[in-house]
């Protein structure tokens, strides 16, 4: 319970971000607001076993840069980012 209930919005706590694939399935993270999102775009490649250049992250449609941070993006507790699969090509 303390643990939620620390000092107000310092900047440093922790938050959790859910990544939400075209599916629906939800992935969370648990970051600082300072940490860069390439390297949650990257774990996330990792666990999904897909190459990091075939996603995009996106938050209100807007693309996600690899270094921005959820501070710089605004991110609160519990926010969601969507991920979709570059589509490349067809036949």
């Amino acid at each position: 319970m303390s643990a939620d209930e620390k000092a107000p919005d310092t900047g440093n706590e922790p938050i959790t971000i859910r990544v939400r694939d075209q599916t629906g399935e939800e992935t969370f993270f648990k970051i600082k607001k300072t940490t860069k999102m390439s390297k949650v775009f990257g774990t996330y490649a990792n666990r999904k076993g897909v190459q990091l250049s075939s996603l995009r992250f996106l938050l209100d449609g807007e693309r996600i840069e690899p270094d921005q941070t959820p501070k710089m993006l605004e991110l609160d507790d519990q926010d969601q980012i969507d991920c979709m699969l570059e589509q490349s090509g067809g036949w």
